[in-house]
């Protein structure tokens, strides 16, 4: 694939795109409200939030497809605001694929290249190695129709990025693939990123898509940044209690729930499902209590419980749980927990830094 396979660890930390201040108003809406990150060359970076969190305005803007009302956007030392959408250098693959029917896959991919009026000689090459980047050079003469969904968003991977971008950038491009489709593109989308060595800004709905192929993730709520960070960051420490809740599952409770001491400052704790684990009847230290079970469900490696306790609804992850495995509903079960594996928040929802929890 000549020059395009490139070290993604050389271009580590070096900030490629840079989005400062952000704001775009549609009438009385703010869609972005004073948004600034910056994007490494050779970067996954994705756009993590609800719909109508301003993501997809977002990498719109980034485009050119809309004008910011006030901001400003570099990539690469170039101020992109002053460059309109189609000299901007930047790849677009869309939710809906937006392949030509009537064409071959590989005039789908040479569409580009030859509104750039680049010699065929070149096309040829350009296309060939596209095709092959992307796994469909024994599909280059059929039409879409013949093609399934994820192979048809395969061609607009190929589209985008066989002129060579200097940015490319994904709106939701997995949304209308089935979940085992989703599941293999996703993995599929990450290797060919990484094998171009291109920068990439991926915008998704999906926590679970995000954490499986970011390098770092942006979550975003109400045209603002939450918090900015690595899956590993944005699970495991969140910076507010809207990142803990949405990026997978949070339980929340009371600061004098089930014995917790009085820590000034906390408002809310919060725990993961894992860690709350199943403990021996009649337990009775300080982080074990008794709770009322709604629901389980057995899903082979995990099992999950919903379970009423202290007037808190909580949830519970049971690793590798035994076979025989099966709890009724309306049983009393003993639940514990380590205090380390607690998360605190005060009452504006922003994390709070604790010591252990004695």
């Amino acid at each position: 694939m000549r020059n395009w396979a490139r070290g993604r660890g050389f271009f580590a930390g070096m900030a490629y795109l840079n989005v400062e201040g952000a704001i775009k108003h549609y009438g009385a809406t703010t869609a972005l409200n004073g948004v600034s990150f910056t994007v490494a060359k050779g970067e996954f970076f994705t756009l993590l939030g609800p719909s109508g969190c301003g993501k997809t305005t977002l990498l719109r803007s980034i485009a050119g497809f809309s004008q910011l009302s006030a901001g400003r956007v570099t990539l690469d030392g170039t101020d992109l605001l002053a460059v309109p959408p189609h000299k901007r250098d930047i790849g677009m693959v869309f939710q809906d694929y937006a392949i030509f029917p009537h064409l071959t896959v590989a005039d789908n991919v040479a569409f580009g290249l030859k509104a750039r009026k680049i010699a065929a000689s070149e096309i040829s090459d350009r296309v060939a190695e596209a095709l092959a980047t992307v796994r469909l050079s024994a599909l280059s003469e059929r039409l879409p129709a013949a093609l399934s969904g994820g192979q048809q968003q395969r061609i607009g991977i190929a589209r985008a990025m066989v002129v060579k971008p200097r940015l490319l950038l994904m709106d939701e491009p997995l949304s209308n693939l089935d979940a085992k489709l989703r599941l293999d593109l996703r993995d599929e989308i990450r290797d060919i990123q990484r094998t171009i060595g291109i920068a990439a800004i991926y915008v998704t709905h999906d926590q679970e898509e995000a954490l499986a192929i970011s390098d770092r993730i942006c979550v975003m709520d109400s045209g603002s940044i939450e918090q900015i960070g690595t899956p590993q960051q944005i699970y495991g420490q969140p910076a507010t209690r809207f990142v803990a809740s949405f990026v997978g599952t949070m339980n929340l409770f009371a600061p004098a729930a089930f014995g917790l001491p009085d820590v000034p400052g906390v408002a809310q704790w919060a725990l993961r499902p894992e860690r709350l684990r199943l403990a021996e009847a009649g337990a009775s230290d300080d982080s074990s209590f008794a709770g009322l079970v709604e629901h389980f469900t057995y899903l082979g490696r995990e099992a999950h419980l919903t379970v009423q306790a202290q007037g808190h609804r909580l949830v519970a992850q049971i690793a590798a749980p035994p076979a025989d495995l099966a709890i009724e509903a309306g049983r009393e079960i003993q639940l514990s927990f380590d205090r380390a594996d607690l998360q605190a928040f005060d009452a504006a929802g922003r994390r709070v830094r604790t010591e252990r929890v004695a």
